[in-house]
């Protein structure tokens, strides 16, 4: 499908465009962006249907060029330079999808296994607990009032398309997903650096909330104080701690393990 073509910056599409690098007008438009080719696929892949896909010719290879080709999207062509103002990336492909935001409710979280990101910042590391939690097929991710916005473009990008392959949750009170955790019968299980149970002695059993908090700041008191139990992994190379998305992936992989996976 052929698409309009725009060059004006002025153009009201293209300042709507603009504005979903702000987590403010993500909420309010609903609308997310995913860019690159391959992101785009994954997302495609995984069932999400694009709003629109934005499309720079003069910037796709000849390899994205057929595969756009085949695509039946609303699409809109623009100018390099306003994908580059449209996009995040530092060299942009020619490629981003519009997607509508998910809005799930705690309660659409099912199964037995989640990750629960208390005060988690870094655009890199929620991204990769997206990744991750996706790879080890947990049942969702539910991010505090507090945590990075999980839709923002670095976090969608180094979710490396986990954010399509796993439902997550965003903005929730620490007071919700602790009742949520109750009436669910689901057990609350911190991570500390030191002073909890050896993550491969762990019973990973029944339904469990991992909660992954601020490297610098650690589990908020309201959750903290509703877990039943710490994990720890040892370190006896001395270092003081694990980087929060690596800490997490191994721990989830000790419950697969655990659980016969």
């Amino acid at each position: 499908m052929a698409g309009k073509r725009i060059t004006s910056r002025q153009h009201p599409e293209v300042k709507e465009l603009i504005k979903l690098g702000q987590r403010k007008q993500r909420l309010r438009q609903s609308r997310f962006l995913a860019e690159g080719l391959r992101l785009v696929e994954d997302g495609l892949a995984a069932g999400w249907v694009p709003e629109k896909v934005i499309i720079s010719p003069p910037l796709l290879s000849e390899h994205a060029r057929k595969i756009v080709s085949r695509w039946d999207y609303p699409r809109m062509d623009l100018d390099p330079e306003l994908m580059a103002l449209v996009g995040d990336t530092e060299t942009s492909q020619g490629v981003i999808a519009v997607f509508a935001l998910p809005f799930n409710e705690l309660d659409a979280i099912q199964g037995d296994l989640v990750l629960v990101l208390d005060g988690i910042r870094d655009p890199g590391n929620a991204g990769t607990l997206l990744r991750s939690g996706s790879a080890a097929g947990i049942s969702g991710i539910i991010a505090t009032v507090g945590t990075v916005d999980l839709s923002s473009p670095k976090v969608v990008r180094a979710s490396m398309g986990g954010i399509f392959r796993v439902p997550w949750v965003m903005n929730v009170e620490p007071e919700q997903i602790v009742s949520w955790a109750r009436a669910g019968h689901w057990q609350l299980v911190t991570m500390e650096p030191r002073g909890g149970i050896p993550f491969h002695r762990f019973p990973y059993e029944g339904k469990l909330a991992l909660v992954v908090g601020s490297e610098a700041e650690g589990t908020g008191e309201a959750i903290a104080a509703a877990c039943s139990a710490a994990i720890t992994i040892p370190m006896p190379g001395n270092l003081e701690s694990l980087n929060a998305a690596m800490a997490a992936t191994l721990v989830l992989y000790q419950a697969l393990i655990y659980r016969g996976l």
